[in-house]
């Protein structure tokens, strides 16, 4: 989707939830001004295009499909690179926005699956489960999309050294191949979870063999 189809998409879920008096153009403007922020390259409006096509894609299975997508539109507003509050920040932006005039357990679902893109353990449930693995779901694209989405998450860590940047980055990557499954869904773990450990293992390999340890 281009920026105009992705503003009339949030501006119908958000009008559906907000109702008619909360106008929606104000939050959209907020939405693409954070995602186009000069530091991003991954964290960008692109991202919330594919991880709304991987929402699509999945459809009537994600039981709290709403919930989800208002999820996707706000998990990143907040980003910098290294930051630990990220996420928080993100869902605290949305509650400041939602609360006014949407249903509270909505917005602390939300607020929920937002918290839960920091990817630090098990899904509490099926419906993190689902966003956790939208989320993820960039590792299991074909090679050359994986790899173009390394490159982009390298280019937002500039001050870095790459010896500092891609031993973190294989530290975080062995991690993951050390759990029992990327996706936690058996809709993504069937469809993505071969391929995406293939391309980390891949990546991994190709950082190792240029002299990077972990």
């Amino acid at each position: 989707m281009d920026e105009k189809q992705l503003a009339e998409r949030f501006g119908k879920l958000w009008r559906s939830y907000a109702g008619a008096e909360s106008q929606p153009a104000p939050i959209w403007d907020m939405i693409a001004r954070h995602y186009g922020e000069p530091h991003r390259f991954y964290h960008t409006l692109n991202h919330l295009d594919q991880c709304l096509g991987e929402l699509d894609a999945a459809g009537d299975m994600v039981e709290e499909f709403d919930a989800t997508e208002m999820a996707i539109w706000f998990h990143d507003i907040i980003y910098q690179y290294g930051a630990k509050d990220n996420e928080s920040l993100s869902a605290h932006t949305f509650r400041d926005l939602a609360e006014p005039h949407m249903a509270g357990n909505f917005v602390d679902r939300v607020c929920q699956f937002i918290i839960a893109t920091k990817h630090t353990g098990n899904a509490q449930d099926i419906g993190e489960a689902y966003m956790v693995d939208i989320d993820l779901s960039g590792f299991g694209l074909p090679w050359e999309g994986y790899l173009a989405d390394s490159n982009a998450l390298r280019e937002e860590a500039p001050n870095v050294s790459d010896e500092d940047y891609y031993s973190g980055k294989l530290r975080f990557l062995d991690g993951l191949l050390g759990w029992k499954e990327l996706f936690q869904t058996d809709y993504f773990n069937d469809r993505l979870e071969s391929r995406a450990r293939e391309n980390i293992k891949r990546y991994s390999g190709d950082l190792r063999a240029q002299g990077f340890e972990a």
